[in-house]
């Protein structure tokens, strides 16, 4: 999730791009229609709906998963786990959790902790060690993270075990009412959450961002950014799959003009490893090192850099002064508000100019779709952007996030950096 907004069908011209022949395609051929996949061993089933009773989550697309203490069959099963292709690694409310997962610890044994950075919120939280399962799928001894959550089984639940540090900034969403969901589970285009990065030593010349802590103790002051290698660090869990770990596909239906209460779709694990998760006339747009393309808006404007994320309930895009669509008063100030539903296009295109597809897309006056608070499901719901506070995405630009309206009515592949599909090697997205 390159952000946490709770304010909180393409043609088929990659083959010629990925011969290196170049395309000129730039029409839209509308919605995929697609069907749901049945249910299979690399299938789980995905839920859009309200969320967690009484907060009132809108576009957040769940899962169930089930962890396990390692080794064991101490297992438990968690709903309501946020899907977000924008981060990579599972993350679970310590509040969800009855069961005690061990401590990742650093090489000296001082637990390991995160700071994860969203665009204006973070979470907190310790790194464990879990088996998961999902669907027919598993990864014994995952590194996740613990939201909020106990150390050790006689660690008191209530209130993180660590002081957060001062540089861990935003909104801290390190609970239920901030973060509106049992838990993340992050399917992005990449292997880690942070990566070699993270790995090298802290310093005034030093790449490492300050994602990860070591923790020797719950006073004030003793959590100390830490250098994490890879193998300890969050993971991509559908990356170290035994089979279906090239990438996954978000299938959900269209939704109707004035939304739905909930929808039910599906996850598919594998890009062309079965007969089910097939690339057929999706557009691959392949990405840069960062996970992004370009947007044009409108489609012979100035790009923008872009990115997919069903972490984000919204399509977020440009500045209202540049959009020219008014946002919304009061509480909902972050989204869009125009007078009556706009019918937009944009072009996407990937960075080094090889494929083009347009994308039309609805924007809709936000109080009017969320005031009636019964319906939970709109692909008309967006905002304007503003830069992340992390993740080298850039400076403050202006930037596209197709959030989740972007899904509806189509199927929505995720290709993981350096791992071989039918389409070519990841990271790439398709639709």
């Amino acid at each position: 999730m390159h952000g946490l907004r709770m304010r909180r069908a393409g043609l088929a011209c990659a083959s010629a791009a990925l011969l290196g022949l170049g395309t000129g395609c730039s029409d839209n051929a509308g919605l995929s229609h697609d069907l749901i996949a049945a249910p299979a061993d690399n299938v789980t089933e995905l839920t859009v709906d309200s969320g967690l009773p009484n907060l009132a989550y809108y576009n957040g697309i769940f899962a169930t998963v089930t962890v396990c203490v390692p080794d064991t069959s101490d297992c438990q099963s968690v709903d309501h786990v946020l899907v977000d292709t924008g981060s990579a690694g599972l993350r679970l409310l310590g509040a969800a959790l009855t069961i005690s997962l061990p401590s990742v610890t650093d090489d000296t044994g001082v637990a390991l902790v995160e700071c994860t950075q969203f665009v204006s919120s973070f979470i907190w939280g310790s790194l464990r060690s879990a088996d998961l399962r999902i669907a027919g799928e598993q990864v014994n001894h995952l590194t996740v993270q613990v939201i909020d959550g106990p150390v050790d089984a006689t660690t008191p639940a209530e209130g993180p075990p660590y002081p957060v540090p001062s540089d861990c900034t935003g909104y801290d969403a390190s609970n239920a009412d901030g973060l509106r969901a049992n838990g993340i589970i992050g399917i992005s285009n990449f292997l880690q959450d942070c990566g070699q990065h993270c790995s090298e030593s802290p310093g005034l010349s030093s790449s490492n961002p300050g994602l990860y802590y070591a923790c020797s103790s719950a006073r004030t002051g003793d959590c100390q950014v830490a250098a994490v290698p890879l193998a300890k660090q969050l993971a991509n869990p559908v990356a170290l799959f035994s089979q279906d770990n090239n990438g996954t596909i978000i299938e959900l239906p269209a939704v109707p003009p004035d939304g739905a209460a909930s929808i039910a779709g599906a996850l598919v694990f594998g890009i062309g490893t079965r007969d089910n998760n097939a690339l057929d006339q999706e557009t691959v747009i392949q990405l840069d090192s960062r996970g992004t393309f370009q947007t044009q808006y409108p489609t012979n404007g100035r790009p923008a850099f872009s990115f997919v994320d069903s972490g984000s309930n919204g399509i977020f895009f440009l500045s209202s002064y540049m959009s020219n669509i008014p946002t919304c008063s009061g509480l909902l100030h972050d989204f869009y508000c125009p007078t009556s539903t706009l019918n937009l296009t944009a072009k996407n295109q990937d960075t080094k100019g090889l494929v083009s597809v347009n994308v039309n897309f609805s924007i809709a006056n936000a109080i009017n779709l969320l005031g009636a608070r019964t319906n939970f499901v709109f692909d008309d719901l967006g905002g304007p952007s503003s830069a992340p506070s992390s993740g080298g995405l850039g400076a403050s630009v202006a930037y596209f996030d197709w959030g989740l309206p972007f899904f509806f009515g189509r199927n929505v592949f995720t290709a993981i950096e350096g791992q071989t599909t039918p389409a070519g090697t990841g990271p790439f997205v398709a639709f």
